[in-house]
């Protein structure tokens, strides 16, 4: 009985063990397999932090009407795995690339051009990094091969071979095909440093691409839908050279500038305009104004899960000082006015085609017609100026450019387009170009003149033709003349007797203002330009604003600088019209000179006019004698000392120069922002002001947290009735029908002819090719209580009443507002407009 009972227990301990092993070994494999798929999700997922850029703020008009703004669209983006690298990784990844593009095109999106190996169109290869400065192409390329791991030495046609094979391009893929691949795999290469981050492939594609894509996510491998933003412009091509474009970082010292910002080379910054000069306040790119997220994503580069998210802050908003609907009334006259004195010169020139065609300043110009050698107008800038403050309420370039064009990069056939347009509408011709002003300039003049005490508001000054004072009959036989009034051909001259300096100024009399000038003299000239800000920059908000030069010996020739670094081109045209000579003087003594020699004689005989003597004959023939061994007597017998001498006479500065500035003439230039300024400070009663074109700062929550003050540049510290006579005598430039320039009739019958001055101005540019001159109007409105300067110049617009139209348009414009009970005053920055 015991013995069976013993035998029984043992039966059951061994049943028991049996179990306990069985379950163990369960449990084992249990723990290893779970083990080994949580260590397998364990290696998938990783916590990244990841940087995120606020959106860009708004640029608005006065009125708080949006000029450019962010807008929310989708972006494609890849991300690959950096373990997966070897060459059928590479070959896997694009074949996922090419579905992707299939997908993205066929639903109307566009992939990333970038890749910077191009073929001409003669089928041959070379790199293209948007730069033309040869260092900054030189370094570019360098960087390139370091970081896309090619050879240093490779010709581009070689290296585009080898991409296409290290990533496994199909080999029936044609270049174009070919090029978008690359473009991605270039990014990619490119950023493989923090390959966590992903490569944006397309940019703003419409939302049947976003439905396809995010519905095949499970085979688009590393391809992913995110949200973004694209810039928006929604007024085109109005005020677009005030408020600019953005783009990419280009420049190799503004990139590194840009990244100690906290930017990386593919964010967008300002490039043009307002958007240039305040991008420091409108960008969500800074370090300052960056997000951060933390997320858990897989090998696939897809997040999982949000950790934390802290925020990124938007760009500030810049309200700008312009009103949009004088704005869109500006550009629109302009526009037509220089369209209407295009028409005006073409039927000018078809009525007298041979004087034109005969013209001795047209000879030597290419082109196969006269018309093709004319400059007849086709572009045109104009500002208005608040005259209390130096804010511009409005200011055009013309032609102009559709802002949208730069969104997300212009393609090369657009922007050759615009590049190569002769009216050069990318650039901003109110605050980048300067022309010699004419008429206008003699406010200048009369001020200062009043203000030194030369002449009295009483003084009469009878006009005799020409002012005849400096020449002498050696003058005349060089080929010189006596300046003469505007009316000296037509005897218009012989009614400016015994005139007083409100009736010079109404009649635009040359004879009075040269008479004037004579007794300032060109230092005052010039200092009173300086006076009137003429001659610095406005310090307005925008970048490549010009400054204006006022005539003087400095400005001719300043021996203190090479002949390729003076303010104008016309040492260098001397220098060339010299050797010329030179080597004619060669060809009659039978002797063919070096052209290096004879370009160092000729620039040895240009640096004599920087000796301050009216005639170098001496000096002339010893630089003759030692750089070409032509003998004095050779050259005085010849009288190439005489000729050399009258060539060098346009760098010497002389006292019929000192006339003819006092009128505004070569090579006297001036921008049109400086001038709506000077025309400010002559109707305000001397204050010199900044011009301003951004009234404030606004952050996302609508707080201001910059305001523009007015700020007054300079004083003009003269008797407050000169500034009254300059104001008289522009009224009655416009509404004094006695005078005899034939601007009043312009007015004639316009229902505010009464309440504003204003001023032609007709700058010199050729000596028989009248229609190539330039055409200023300045003005002013009301005349009692003056608010508004307006400036309008049309390069080579034949003449200044050619420029009124536009001037007439916009302060009708703004004085039917006042009438209408509109108030065209600037509001306070984020008023409410009701």
């Amino acid at each position: 009985m015991l013995k069976k009972l013993k035998n029984r227990f043992i039966i059951i301990f061994m049943l028991i063990v049996v179990i306990f092993v069985a379950a163990g070994v369960q449990l084992s494999n249990l723990t290893m397999a779970q083990g080994e798929m949580l260590t397998v999700q364990s290696e998938d997922r990783t916590v990244r932090t990841l940087t995120v850029k606020g959106s860009r703020g708004q640029i608005l008009d006065i009125t708080g009407i949006p000029l450019a703004y962010d807008q929310s669209t989708y972006d494609v983006e890849f991300t690959r795995d950096p373990s997966k690298n070897t060459t059928t990784d590479k070959a896997y990844y694009t074949s996922i690339l090419i579905e992707t593009i299939r997908l993205i095109e066929e639903n109307e999106g566009e992939i990333i051009d970038t890749f910077n190996i191009v073929r001409g169109e003669d089928g041959a290869f070379g790199f293209d990094f948007g730069v033309t400065d040869p260092e900054a192409v030189k370094s570019r390329e360098e960087n390139w091969r370091s970081n896309m791991s090619v050879s240093k030495t490779s010709e581009p046609d070689v290296i585009y071979r080898d991409l296409r094979n290290r990533y496994r391009i199909p080999e029936e893929y044609g270049y174009e095909e070919a090029r978008k691949l690359l473009s991605v795999w270039q990014e990619i290469q490119l950023s493989s440093y923090r390959a966590y981050i992903p490569v944006t492939i397309a940019q703003d594609v419409p939302m049947e691409t976003v439905a396809v894509i995010e519905a095949r996510s499970d085979v688009l491998d590393g391809v992913s839908v995110v949200e973004s933003s694209t810039r928006v412009y929604p007024k085109d091509d109005v005020a677009a050279h005030i408020i600019g474009y953005t783009g990419k970082i280009v420049n190799e010292e503004s990139l590194q500038e840009y990244k100690d910002k906290g930017y990386d080379q593919s964010d967008t910054v300002g490039i043009t305009g307002v958007e240039n000069t305040w991008e420091a306040y409108l960008t969500g790119n800074s370090v300052e104004r960056q997000g951060e997220r933390k997320v858990e994503v897989n090998s696939r580069g897809k997040v999982i899960q949000e950790i934390s998210n802290v925020p990124a802050t938007a760009g500030n908003d810049i309200m700008l000082t312009i009103d949009m609907e004088m704005q869109m009334t500006l550009e629109e006259a302009l526009g037509k006015n220089v369209q209407t004195v295009h028409e005006k010169q073409l039927n000018e020139y078809y009525e007298h085609q041979e004087k034109y065609d005969e013209a001795s300043s047209l000879q030597n110009r290419t082109g196969e017609t006269t018309l093709d050698k004319m400059n007849l107008a086709q572009s045109g800038a104009a500002v208005v100026m608040d005259v209390h403050t130096g804010d511009v309420m409005a200011m055009a370039s013309y032609p102009s450019f559709d802002l949208n064009l730069f969104v997300g990069g212009i393609s090369n056939e657009d922007y050759e387009m615009l590049s190569t347009d002769e009216a050069s509408p990318l650039f901003n011709k109110a605050i980048s170009s300067k022309g010699t002003p004419g008429s206008i300039f003699k406010m200048v003049t009369g001020l200062a003149g009043l203000t030194e005490g030369v002449v009295t508001l009483d003084d009469e000054i009878n006009d005799e033709g020409l002012y005849d004072k400096y020449i002498d009959e050696s003058y005349i036989n060089a080929g010189g003349r006596a300046p003469a009034c505007w009316g000296y051909t037509t005897g218009a001259y012989l009614s400016h007797t015994n005139q007083t300096i409100v009736e010079a100024l109404r009649d635009s009399c040359n004879y009075f203002f040269y008479e004037v000038a004579d007794r300032l003299t060109i230092d005052r000239i010039v200092e009173w330009s300086d006076r009137f800000g003429l001659i610095t920059k406005t310090n307005i908000e925008l970048p490549a604003e010009v400054t204006g030069q006022v005539g003087n010996q400095e400005v001719l020739y300043n021996p203190d600088k090479d002949i390729d670094n003076q303010k104008t081109y016309k040492p260098q045209i001397v220098r060339n019209a010299l050797v010329t000579m030179l080597k004619g003087y060669g060809e009659e003594r039978g002797v063919e000179y070096d052209q290096a020699l004879l370009e160092e004689t000729a620039t040895a005989l240009v640096e004599l006019a920087g000796l301050g003597k009216q005639s170098v004959g001496a000096e002339i023939c010893a630089v003759l004698s030692e750089k070409m061994e032509i003998p004095e007597t050779i050259a005085k017998r010849n009288g190439w000392n005489n000729e050399i001498n009258q060539t060098l006479s346009e760098l010497i500065w002389n006292n019929t120069k000192t006339l003819t500035t006092g009128i505004g003439t070569e090579p006297t230039l001036l921008t049109p922002i400086a001038v709506a300024r000077y025309v400010a400070a002559v109707v305000n009663g001397g204050y010199v002001y900044d011009a301003h074109i951004v009234d404030s700062v606004i952050d996302s929550n609508g707080n201001v947290v910059e305001e523009i003050e007015p700020e007054v540049w300079h004083k003009i510290d003269a008797p407050p009735e000169a500034f009254e006579a300059m104001k008289e005598g522009l009224r009655d430039v416009v509404s004094n029908e006695d005078g005899n320039t034939a601007t009043a009739s312009w007015f004639k019958d316009w229902k505010y002819k009464d309440e504003i001055g204003g001023k032609t101005g007709t700058g010199k540019v050729s000596d028989d090719v009248e229609l190539e001159n330039n055409a200023w109007f300045v003005a002013f409105a009301p005349y009692d209580e003056p608010e508004i300067a307006v400036v309008v110049y049309i390069p080579n617009g034949w003449g200044g009443n050619h420029a009124i139209d536009t001037t007439r348009d916009i302060i009708e414009y703004y004085l039917d507002g006042k009438e209408q009970g509109t108030d065209m005053s600037v509001p306070a920055a984020n008023s409410v407009i009701s």
